[in-house]
């Protein structure tokens, strides 16, 4: 072929060689820059675009001036050197163009067009080159050649441009492979169209030396512009990918302890599951919920909050292992992925070691601060193979830990399920009990043991849900209190019982109990003036009974109120006592009149000797104190001995009587009037 015979006989193979190395690895760093140029938009675009011109046009051209000197013409030759810096800036310019009509959104138009611009440009580049290459001698040119050699340059563009823009590695690689393969074949199918014949008389041979060092020093400045091209694509590569894997932790992880973010751990969680079909060991889900930590957060402030949030997540660190996940999921709600096929005695134990090191105080700027946590787990497969089921199963556990007392673990067992579904329709039948006022008052009789009088009646709350029948206040007096409609409920009953004890004898009073949310409520006050004046009750009459967990806390807001009321004439007893702090501050401070002796005690009356010293403690303290004193749960005539012979007050049980509705209680008076009148001696028959 005659464009293989140009390249072999009519070309110094040396400077062949130097110009195709220039060519593949100039192409190769210029379709790099080119692919980010079609990649980029708005201002960067122009920025890559520049670059890739400046590389791809140096790249080309030297390639061209390197073979063009390599060119063994039979005549001297000399160089036009406006033309050949001209043919240069052709080639920049025209590949700039090229590729910003590539990058438009339209990929056949833009791949015609900008592809066409850059085989063109390579094309007038070689041709105005040529014109520049001057030769003492007679010119020849093939036209059939000419033509070729454009349109391979053009073709092999498109080519290249129609890779790119399919975006894949191994397309860019093709397009590398076509961007050389349009500049080397444009310049020797061109070449080939060439031809001189010297003129009898004139030298017959060029300058070989020379033009070999020109090669050598274009060569030098061409490798210069691409290798600064490479190292600007590479250094803001490994900034991109620097800044992509910032982005990426940021995005995957809490800024505030480094801890992996709820989006990292449903990923997470979600892998392990899609593991568990591939026949691997199980895994384990801790949940853990840090308990008191709001009243922390809102007295010693945010900043401090955020130090303790810190140290905790340190701590969780410690107590997982390595190859555990650990992420926070929340404000103060955190979670652990226990990773490799762990038993449930594994991570009972991490919860159990979670617990204990949570329980530890913190020391921070000088505060001493406890806290502690709760924390449940499921186990995968057996409480769940997907995502959800495992981690509403944990939270089912981790809400059993917390309602059982806090700072303790749990496991998730089935039966909790159907404890969660009882809870969740109690919460329903609630409110709409609440809403319709199902709730019923019974008073159990309070009197006194030596005359067998009856002095007052403890309110007692009764409901009754249509579906589920009676339940107990012991059951759905806390749920009511995190609903927040104990207040509201609290409200309804103490109406309630001011409107019936307003019907009974004017001896005989009512005591009804205030919850400790009631107690902080501000406005129990003005709820208590309420119900007084609608029923038309006397203040003198109405007791309300606290509980001394009620005290703990806020107790200056607790005494402000009290005071109030027992300013308004309304007593105030100490229920329960005994079975909490049992404070004697609590009984110097507050203006509490009686005590309430827990039938905790009495049940054990009178056979054992430490319920009977406490019992005697408390009538003792009661007498000191000029307090009056109450037993509650008399349930045989012994205990009800007892309890008088050691100064009790009065008392109430169900030796007495058990709760009766409002309605009973007038009959229950005249039965009991009767049986006293029978029988004088008898007065607690």
């Amino acid at each position: 072929m005659r464009i293989l015979a140009c390249l072999t006989q009519e070309h110094d193979w040396r400077l062949v060689v130097l110009a195709a190395a220039i060519c593949l690895i100039g192409a190769f760093v210029a379709v790099m820059l080119f692919k980010r140029t079609m990649a980029e938009s708005g201002y960067a675009r122009f920025h890559w675009c520049f670059l890739a011109a400046v590389a791809g046009g140096s790249v080309t051209w030297a390639t061209h001036f390197i073979a063009m000197l390599g060119y063994r013409a039979p005549v001297p030759v000399t160089f036009d050197g406006p033309l050949t810096v001209f043919s240069a800036v052709i080639a920049v310019f025209g590949i700039g163009a090229g590729l910003m009509l590539a990058a438009l959104p339209q990929r056949r138009l833009a791949t015609l067009l900008g592809g066409g611009t850059i085989g063109l440009s390579i094309a007038a580049m070689h041709y105005v080159g040529m014109f520049a290459y001057r030769t003492e001698g007679i010119v020849h040119w093939q036209q059939s050649y000419v033509i070729a050699s454009v349109l391979v340059s053009a073709l092999l563009s498109i080519a290249m441009v129609d890779r790119l823009h399919a975006g894949r590695d191994g397309y860019a690689v093709g397009a590398w492979g076509l961007f050389a393969a349009a500049i080397t074949g444009l310049h020797f199918t061109g070449m080939t169209a060439f031809s001189v014949t010297p003129i009898a008389g004139l030298p017959d041979h060029a300058n070989d030396q020379a033009f070999a060092a020109m090669a050598s020093a274009i060569a030098m400045v061409a490798a210069l512009i691409v290798g600064a091209g490479i190292s600007t694509f590479l250094v803001e590569r490994r900034a991109r990918t620097s800044s992509q894997a910032e982005l990426a932790h940021i995005a995957m992880h809490d800024k505030l302890t480094e801890l992996a973010n709820r989006h990292s751990f449903t990923e997470a969680l979600e892998q392990e599951c899609a593991r568990l079909g591939d026949g691997r060991h199980g895994f384990g889900l801790l949940l853990v919920d840090l308990d008191r930590f709001k009243p922390v957060n809102d007295t010693l402030g945010h900043p401090m909050g955020d130090v303790i949030l810190q140290k905790v997540a340190a701590r969780l660190r410690r107590a997982a292992r390595h190859s555990d996940l650990v992420a926070r999921i929340g404000g103060d709600e955190f979670a652990i992925i226990a990773r490799g096929g762990a038993s449930r005695v594994e991570i009972a134990s991490i919860a159990e070691r979670i617990v204990e090191i949570l329980s530890r105080p913190f020391v921070v700027h000088g505060n001493v601060v406890e806290l502690g946590g709760s924390v449940g787990f499921s186990m995968a497969p057996g409480d769940g193979t997907d995502a959800e089921t495992l981690n509403q199963h944990a939270d089912v556990a981790l809400y059993t830990a917390k309602r059982n007392g806090r700072e303790r673990f749990c496991q998730f067992e089935p039966a909790l399920m159907e404890e969660l579904k009882r809870r969740r329709f109690l919460e329903a039948d609630l409110r709409r009990a609440c809403m319709r006022e199902d709730f019923q008052v019974a008073y159990q009789p309070v009197i006194d043991p030596r005359s067998g009088r009856m002095i007052s009646a403890e309110a007692l709350l009764r409901w009754t849900c249509p579906e589920r029948g009676a339940i107990s206040p012991a059951e759905f007096v806390p749920v009511a209190e995190d609903l927040g409609l104990v207040s509201r409920i609290g409200a309804g009953v103490l109406m309630q019982a001011c409107r019936d004890a307003a019907t009974w004898p004017d001896d005989i009073g009512v005591a009804v109990n205030i919850s400790p949310v009631q107690l902080l409520d501000p406005r129990l006050p003005q709820t208590v003036i309420q119900a007084l004046t609608e029923s038309g009750l006397p203040a003198s009459r109405l007791e309300l009974e606290i509980t001394e967990t009620a005290l703990i806390g806020n107790d200056e807001a607790a005494l402000k109120t009290l005071t109030r009321l027992r300013d308004m004439g309304i007593r105030i007893s100490l229920d329960d006592f005994g079975t909490g702090y049992s404070s004697l501050s609590y009984l110097h401070r507050f203006p509490i009149s009686r005590i309430k002796i827990d039938r905790s005690f009495v049940q054990q009356l009178p056979h054992d000797p430490g319920s009977a010293s406490i019992v005697r403690a408390i009538a003792q303290l009661g007498e000191s104190l000029n307090m009056q004193i109450t037993a509650e749960g008399i349930e045989t005539a012994e205990q009800l001995s007892f309890i008088t012979d050691h100064g009790c007050d009065h008392v109430q049980g169900f030796l007495i009587s058990h709760a009766i509705p409002a309605a009973e209680l007038s009959q229950w008076l005249a039965d009991r009037a009767k049986a006293s009148a029978a029988a004088p001696g008898a007065a607690a028959a």
